[in-house]
């Protein structure tokens, strides 16, 4: 292997790779923050460039070792582990697919100075636009893209001026580059704000201008109860139909890339009136961080070890891109305290978040939150079987969020609420008597509340959606008249008719429910929510004792987001099989047991892969000596010759005595005489023999070939008496 030309490789190619994984990593789910990804990245590129280094026997023998290792871990770890891995970390392998890429793109780019200077100028262009349009050049990408650029300018000078110090291009490169990343990572490492580089002074002017200019434009034009317009509605009317917009409303980051998609919850109600929804805006109060907590402290009391099966926390950074609402958009779990220290203003307005100010053109807040795992098969389990919070409990998951000792979410608040869920949110209605048979028929036969919430969402979903489905008849004027008309006449209608009959239906079954308005949002690949007019939506929320409140569908062609797959089928299980008359305490034991035996690990792991390893280097050896052997006998006397002596001379090489680069074998000769150690000078007569070989073109006689093999073969024994380390050489680089 050629150092010099490997860390030339490394120079130019190891930057591409890295360069990649940051560019374009977050496509794939590829993590950005910690350092074993860029780790991986930089240790398997670096491999790609020795074996494009190494000599063909030791790129075989180095692939091979690889690969068997990588198959007897695969066999070692088990199902479960394997399972894990495609589940949690298969961005590794696109991880690998990011450095092979580059490295091909790397290695083309070797063959014409064009396309270096192509992708330079690429570079370069990347890192001016990202100051224009947000392409979110860190400063990681900006460093790098400064070290290829100097490079490439280095590069450059070489071509045009010839230095007599150094006048190979390979070797310059490598001399200058610890110079050049030096300079870099100070670039780096100096005192810098952690967002993209930008020129923050004329973008700033450039977005409160265009703000400005749309808040007056939106208070001009726009009412900001225009369902039609806006999406969202502030008020809780029907119309007669909805146009669709693809105008953007939101632009939303999310740091869990477990959560993808989830509910934006505007405004809410449980009371309904004239055939409106009533949505209460001045009423303070702290209903949406005692349900946050009641479902935290729930999910932790049943699910112990499982917890992050059934709620994810996560941070939403919102960029308003409409004008003219005062409502802060947020999934139902909000950790309100924790939102208001980073979006300053805001309060919470009968379950409503409201700001202080109307929110205009690119607006930002940050949101805290909880996402429920609607895709967890054991809702059902969990939801029927929760037990009551104790005060102790209560009082720790406030202290947890951060909220201990507030006002209104003590544990005596907490008793209050749950009271007042009953008389605000589970109103009794006068329905005719074919509503009144119907309810009976959905809720006869179910066990518990949340079969029958999931029957009445199965009943309307059923019926057809339509955006146009006319204004109601004069002589709909209340919930009865309504129900009686949606259900039984028109049996249509767009998302505010659904949520509207489940809500006031779930109601006369006796179940506390409410109507919420807001938007439906899923995250695209790259961890971003762009959410539209059309995605503005409506939908129930049914209140489970002990648990909170839980999002329902009843609208056709919706659903709830699916969530996230449970982590351990294993726990699903025992969660289904659940007592409910077990204990905290025992559910705390079960749970450590279970942990310990998965986090186990088998000793297989420590001794398939290293005797895989081996037994293919043994086979490897014994492959290539057979191979080798049969090579040497088809030679002829003179190249048997040439080998040997070329063999022995690595031997002697081995022993202390190397070949040094321009000298000769007579002064090599010399050299070996003089030197004491291992009595070489008797093992050296096949030099001036194979010195005339090579250069007065002598024919070699059989008794001349059988002493230099004879020789070759004492030299070998020699050098096996020698250090472990002479003893690898043999194994790996003779023959």
């Amino acid at each position: 292997m050629s150092t010099k030309n490997l860390m030339y490789d490394v120079v130019n190619i190891l930057p591409l790779s890295l360069l990649s994984i940051l560019i374009f990593g977050s496509y794939a789910d590829i993590p950005q923050t910690g350092r074993l990804s860029f780790f991986i990245c930089t240790a398997f590129t670096v491999w790609i460039l020795a074996l494009r280094n190494m000599k063909k026997k030791n790129r075989l023998r180095s692939i091979g070792i690889v690969a068997v290792f990588a198959v007897g871990l695969f066999i070692a770890v088990g199902e479960e582990s394997r399972l894990t891995f495609f589940g949690e970390y298969f961005w590794v392998i696109w991880v690998l697919c990011f450095c092979a890429g580059a490295t091909a793109a790397g290695l083309i780019m070797y063959r014409s100075i064009w396309l270096r200077r192509a992708a330079a100028l690429g570079f370069l262009s990347y890192a001016f636009a990202g100051v224009f349009i947000d392409l979110g050049v860190s400063k990681r990408i900006f460093a790098l893209i400064c070290f290829v650029l100097l490079i490439r300018l280095a590069e450059e000078i070489q071509r045009k001026w010839k230095k007599s110090g150094c006048p190979e291009m390979e070797e310059h490169i490598t001399r200058v580059a610890p110079f050049l990343a030096a300079l870099c990572l100070i670039v780096y490492l100096l005192p810098a704000s952690d967002k993209p580089f930008s020129w923050e002074f004329a973008k700033d002017l450039f977005n409160k201008t265009a703000s400005y200019i749309s808040r007056i434009f939106g208070y001009v034009t726009d009412s900001p109860d225009d369902y039609g317009k806006m999406g969202f509605s502030e008020e809780g009317g029907f119309i007669s139909g909805l146009e669709g917009n693809e105008e953007e409303v939101l632009y939303i980051t999310v740091n869990n890339s477990a959560v993808n998609s989830f509910r934006l919850v505007g405004c809410m109600s449980g009371e309904f009136k004239d055939c409106e929804w009533v949505f209460d805006t001045e009423s303070e109060n702290c209903l949406r961080m005692t349900d946050t907590l009641e479902t935290v402290a729930a999910v932790k009391k049943y699910a112990t070890s499982s917890r992050l099966d059934y709620i994810r926390g996560t941070e939403l950074n919102v960029q308003t891109l409409f004008y003219n609402t005062k409502f802060v958009f947020s999934p139902s779990k909000i950790r309100l305290d924790t939102a208001k220290e980073k979006s300053l203003g805001a309060s919470e307005k009968n379950g409503s978040i409201i700001s202080d100010k109307r929110l205009g053109y690119k607006d930002e807040y940050s949101i805290s939150c909880y996402v429920f795992n609607y895709g967890n098969p054991s809702l059902k389990e969990f939801f029927d079987n929760a037990k009551p919070l104790s005060e102790s409990e209560w009082k720790e998951a406030a202290s947890a969020e951060g909220v201990s000792g507030k006002d209104g979410l003590s544990f005596e608040d907490y008793q209050e609420y749950r009271e007042m869920v009953y008389e605000e949110y589970c109103h009794s209605y006068d329905v005719p008597d074919e509503v009144t048979e119907l309810l009976d028929k959905i809720k006869s036969g179910s066990s518990g509340r949340y079969e029958t919430a999931k029957k009445l969402e199965a009943f309307l979903n059923k019926m057809e959606y339509s955006t146009d489905c006319g204004a109601l008849p004069d002589d709909v004027t209340d919930a009865g008249s309504f129900l009686d008309y949606f259900l039984f006449t028109s049996q249509k209608g767009y998302c505010m008719h659904y949520s509207t009959a489940f809500v006031l239906m779930a109601n006369q079954m006796g179940i506390p429910c409410r109507h919420v308005q807001g938007y439906a949002a899923r995250r695209s690949s790259d961890g971003t929510v762009t959410v539209t007019q059309n995605e503005a939506h409506a939908w129930p929320e049914v209140y489970f004792d002990n648990v909170g409140w839980v999002a329902f569908e009843p609208t056709p062609g919706y659903s709830v987001p699916a969530g996230w797959k449970v982590s351990d089928k294993m726990q699903e299980d025992w969660t289904k099989d659940l007592d409910p008359d077990i204990e905290p305490k025992d559910i705390a034991e079960i749970s450590e047991d279970t942990e310990d035996e998965r986090t186990r690990i088998s000793p297989l792991i420590f001794i398939i892969p290293p005797l895989a390893v081996i037994s293919f280097l043994l086979l490897f050896y014994a492959v290539s000596r057979l191979i080798s052997a049969g090579k040497y006998r088809r030679m002829s006397t003179d190249d048997k010759f040439r080998f040997t002596a070329q063999q022995s001379i690595r031997f002697i090489g081995y022993l202390g005595l190397p070949l040094e680069e321009g000298e000769t074998l007579a002064e090599y000769s010399k050299k070996i005489k003089k030197a004491e150690e291992q009595e070489l000078g008797e093992h050296i007569g096949f030099i001036p023999i194979y010195e005339t070989l090579l250069y007065a073109d002598k024919k070699i006689t059989p008794e001349e070939l059988s002493s230099a093999e004879k020789t070759a073969r004492t030299l070998r024994r020699l050098v096996k008496k020698q250090r472990l380390r002479n003893r690898l050489m043999l194994l790996f680089k003779d023959r």
